[in-house]
């Protein structure tokens, strides 16, 4: 039997024999933490077990996976269960608030397909040729309840999100042949696969269309980056979930290697002002990462590469890049940086200023760029 086998016969045996589960994805959850996490909840569910899913707001396009009922909606302190199942999450420290249930909870058990995923759990499931963490949950939902329609459009909603809609390298013939059974249990197929990829709000449309005005290149173009700040997306009545599919577009430029997307998040901080203020008052040339900053204009000019920012881009908040390519590996520059991902596509979290973000990661996916010839 292959290791591969013996963790899923584990887990399945860990499962039949528990009661009460906690289930958490990891931050920022995408298609497959929540079509997994639900799927698995709907699993256990229809055992007859007890079973709570913790996890941050997600995009209103995920409310067509169905299991949102499992939603843990107490206090996080108050959370305790038998088994705890971290799904799709590549470290421990991506859990989020979740990560005091786990640290707590007597049986853990990771499920995930993240190649830079170490094993952080007492049971650990960890595929990285699977497409997609929702094709390893559905291997394991199999071996313990009949799938109905809502587990299968969970699962289906997971596949498709992960795969790109089936059209990245990670899709096997395992892949293909998992949604063809999940089709045939009569889910809505191709509303999922539309609302997954292609709906959009005309408030998205109008942020996509910022986003694309302000976006520039790096080495001769094999780079392709652009941003999202806070203001922009009040300004067009948008949020960060509807940027989603922004750095997809900007990786089909042709001759692109890279493709990178910076979007920012307010810290918990009480002087967000103060900080507005002193970007506001400050004048003076920043040498080393070539910015001009002056407080006689709206807008600040990198002489490197004539990138506009607002001044509010100077204020240090929590910038969130998303990353693609065509074959530099991403996942392990993530994973640097205290994200995580796959070889192709990954994320990270930076504290700063957004100008110094991306100057840093221009640097940082140049020199592997580099390495790479």
């Amino acid at each position: 039997m292959e290791a591969k086998d013996i963790q899923l016969q584990q887990i399945v045996d860990v499962f039949a024999k528990s009661d009460n589960f906690i289930i958490a994805g990891h931050i920022g959850p995408d298609s497959d933490t929540i079509g997994s996490c639900f799927g698995l909840a709907l699993a256990f569910a229809k055992l007859g077990k007890t079973v709570s899913v913790i996890l941050e707001p997600f995009a209103s396009k995920y409310k067509i996976i169905p299991g949102r009922e499992h939603l843990f909606q107490g206090n996080i302190d108050t959370a305790n269960a038998d088994v705890f199942i971290a799904v799709d999450c590549a470290d421990v420290a991506r859990l989020g608030c979740a990560l005091h249930v786990h640290k707590r909870t007597k049986t853990t058990v990771c499920i995930d397909h993240h190649e830079t995923n170490k094993g952080f759990a007492d049971i650990n499931f960890v595929d990285p040729v699977a497409s997609s963490t929702a094709e390893m949950v559905f291997e394991i939902i199999e071996a313990l309840v009949e799938i109905d329609k809502d587990i299968a459009t969970a699962i289906y909603a997971g596949l498709v999100g992960d795969t790109g809609g089936f059209r990245y390298v990670s899709t096997s013939n395992s892949t293909m042949s998992i949604a063809a059974k999940l089709m045939d249990i009569g889910i809505p197929f191709s509303d999922i696969y539309s609302e997954m990829l292609h709906r959009h709000s005309f408030a998205a449309a109008k942020a996509f269309g910022l986003t694309l005005s302000v976006s520039d290149t790096a080495m001769g173009g094999r780079i392709v980056y652009s941003y999202m700040t806070r203001e922009m997306l009040e300004n067009v009545s948008a949020n960060s979930s509807d940027m989603d599919s922004v750095v997809e577009y900007l990786m089909n430029t042709r001759g692109a290697d890279v493709a990178l997307f910076f979007y920012e998040k307010f810290q918990n901080s009480d002087d967000e002002s103060t900080q507005l203020k002193e970007a506001n008052d400050t004048i003076n040339v920043n040498t080393e990462n070539n910015i001009t900053k002056t407080n006689s204009a709206d807008v600040i000019v990198s002489t490197e590469n004539e990138m506009i920012y607002t001044k509010n881009s100077l204020i240090q908040r929590q910038i969130k890049i998303s990353m693609r390519s065509r074959d530099v590996h991403v996942g392990l520059i993530a994973a640097s940086l205290g994200g995580g991902g796959h070889k192709l596509a990954a994320g990270c979290t930076i504290i700063g200023t957004l100008a110094d973000v991306i100057n840093q990661m221009l640097e940082v996916v140049a020199q592997a760029l580099e390495s790479d010839n």
